[in-house]
């Protein structure tokens, strides 16, 4: 009953005799239970999936039967008359271990321990996963089944798999990179997915504590970005190779990572207090990382990128990424001018910046040519030999001015703050797109345009304030203030002549000071009760302590004399008491006759 028959016979037909596995998802364990019978009806879903309502020999009836479930009867027969001629004891051993394997796979459990290393969730993946679908049902239940929501005291451990979630996507977007989506087996963009979305779904249950992993791995990132840059310091420009892939930078799965980072907390809080220091982290990589190859390139416009995304629904305006843009639209200029990045500035008249100079110029013969995108992967940002790569990294820092501009627009109130993309104007300006493609060409005379009508107007001089008057540089005072009492009344004094108001008034004044006074003297009273129990009971305490001392003295002496008692006198010096001369008269307590020893 455990062979297997291939889908090659499906879709069975009507009347047709079967075996079927009665009840299979009812049973335990994954045992199977076979009987005979015949299809009854076939269902033929949109989707191409097939079910089968089998009608048994003995009576029972079962509908919406998988495939799986049930086989030819005559195939199997056989299937098992060819089995027994031809497989050895060896073919045999192999195949049931690969079905034990392929069931563990297919039988993923729907609870598992939350692991806490990234090693333990890899062993699990193994284990039960063959797809990349697989490996994202496992870390899905793995929440499920270790949510906080069932049990709070998971807080911890779910602590810990959050962290280990975040170093798998890491590690899944640099596979990513290096061998691409890895097609439906491995479905790496579908592994992020899912990875984001349970991520998601945990910083819900407990916002402090992934809040805490989110800080703590930004950290993490930002000390192994200051070695790398402390590392880039004994590297000479002419010592990197393209193939070799030594960068400053951090991996393609960091900075997806810090992508998923926007889809987890929200991105427009004033501060926040991940979010914050992620901007910050990204600001720095693009301000003060080298730029040494097609690598680097690519992987600082990504950077620049995920800078304005975050900032253009908050109408915030960052330099660092705007500069590294504009200076990288300057690379593809023959007259560049003044580049704003200083690392852009050094690989100007690097190699590979001239290649895709060179590149982008003979690319402009294919009018029909359409503008690729800026791919993440290795085969297409090191393949030197197409010009692919060029026209995709000045295709994206265009998109992303002219989404950035639209985001902006009408959003300056002072017709100074218009300067801030100054720079981005004149860098596109600087290019001759006339060698271009045409597609590209179009996209950067529309961004010129965009720039244009934007910024229109000329800038209003900026006007000298006037003095501050004296009211504006006076400083507030925190004095209290003071108040005349003869000028103060109260409500019930209306309505009397001045005399009886003082007099009402004067009345009122000595009653506060009598209540105050015998307050007072309550207090002080207390006070010298309580000092002088003070005084009493350390008293008490040195006349005690003294008279321990005397009876600790006394029952030392009785012991000395009770000792000497039994000793017959012998310490005393003249016989001892009466006592001690009879018992040692006697030679009794092993004294001999006479007292002495």
């Amino acid at each position: 009953s455990e062979d297997e028959v291939d889908d090659s016979c499906h879709p069975l037909s009507v009347g047709a005799r079967v075996l079927g596995n009665y009840r299979a998802a009812e049973q335990f364990d994954g045992h199977e239970a076979w009987y005979e019978g015949k299809v009854t009806k076939v269902h033929k879903k949109k989707d191409g999936t097939i079910k089968y309502d089998v009608q048994y020999d003995d009576g029972d009836f079962e509908e919406d039967m998988i495939p799986k479930n049930v086989r030819p009867a005559e195939k199997v027969q056989e299937e098992k008359n060819e089995d027994k001629g031809d497989k050895n004891d060896d073919a045999e051993l192999q195949l049931k271990r690969k079905k034990a394997k392929e069931k563990a796979r297919n039988e993923i459990p729907y609870v598992f321990e939350a692991p806490t290393t990234l090693e333990g969730l890899h062993e699990l993946i193994a284990k039960y996963a063959s797809t990349g679908e697989d490996a994202s049902t496992i870390i899905h239940r793995i929440h499920k089944s270790n949510s906080v929501r069932l049990d709070h005291r998971n807080g911890e451990k779910m602590q810990n798999f959050y962290d280990v979630l975040l170093r798998r996507f890491i590690a899944v977007g640099d596979a990513m990179f290096a061998s691409g989506d890895g097609g439906k087996e491995l479905g790496r963009y579908d592994q992020l997915n899912n990875i984001v979305i349970t991520l998601y779904k945990m910083a819900q249950d407990a916002p402090e504590s992934t809040g805490a992993v989110w800080s703590r791995r930004i950290g993490i990132l930002h000390n192994a970005h200051g070695k790398r840059l402390r590392d880039s310091e004994f590297v000479r420009d002419d010592e990197v190779d393209d193939e070799e892939l030594w960068t400053a930078w951090p991996s393609i799965g960091v900075f997806l990572l810090l992508r998923a980072l926007g889809h987890v907390f929200p991105v427009t809080d004033r501060k926040h207090y991940v979010v914050t220091p992620g901007i910050l982290l990204l600001a720095e990589m693009t301000a003060h990382t080298p730029v040494l190859s097609r690598y680097d390139l690519a992987l600082g416009v990504l950077c620049s990128g995920l800078l304005l995304e975050y900032s253009k629904e908050a109408k915030r305006v960052v330099p660092e990424a705007l500069a590294f843009l504009s200076s990288t639209i300057r690379l593809f200029s023959m007259k560049p001018g003044t580049f704003t990045n200083p690392a852009l500035n050094s690989a100007y008249s690097l190699p590979f910046c001239q290649s895709l100079r060179q590149s982008l110029s003979e690319s402009g013969g294919d009018e029909a040519q359409s503008i690729p995108r800026l791919k993440l992967e290795r085969e297409f940002i090191l393949n030197s030999e197409h010009s692919d790569f060029a026209v995709a990294v000045l295709s994206s820092c265009i998109s992303f001015v002219e989404n950035y501009v639209m985001a902006l627009k009408g959003s300056f109130s002072v017709s100074a703050e218009n300067e801030l993309l100054y720079d981005v104007t004149n860098s596109i300006l600087s290019l001759r797109p006339k060698t271009f493609p045409l597609e590209l060409q179009k996209k950067i005379s529309k961004a010129a345009a965009l720039l244009a009508e934007t910024f229109s107007s000329d800038r209003v001089p900026l006007q000298r304030r006037g003095r501050a008057s004296a009211s504006e540089m006076g400083i507030k005072t925190l004095a209290p203030r003071m108040e005349d009492p003869t000028r103060y009344s109260m409500s019930k004094d209306k309505g009397k002549k001045s005399i009886q108001a003082a007099i009402d008034r004067t009345r009122r004044e000595y009653k506060r000071e009598h209540k105050a006074i015998s307050r007072e003297l309550r207090m002080d009273g207390a006070f010298i009760e309580a000092e002088r129990r003070n005084e009493q009971s350390k008293k008490e305490n040195k006349a005690r302590a003294k008279r321990q001392k005397n009876f600790a003295w006394l029952e030392g002496e009785q012991a000395s004399m009770n000792q000497q008692v039994r000793q017959g006198g012998g310490l005393l010096k003249g016989g001892g008491t009466g006592l001690a001369r009879a018992k040692a008269a006697s030679g009794k307590m092993g004294i001999k006759k006479g007292g002495k020893f």
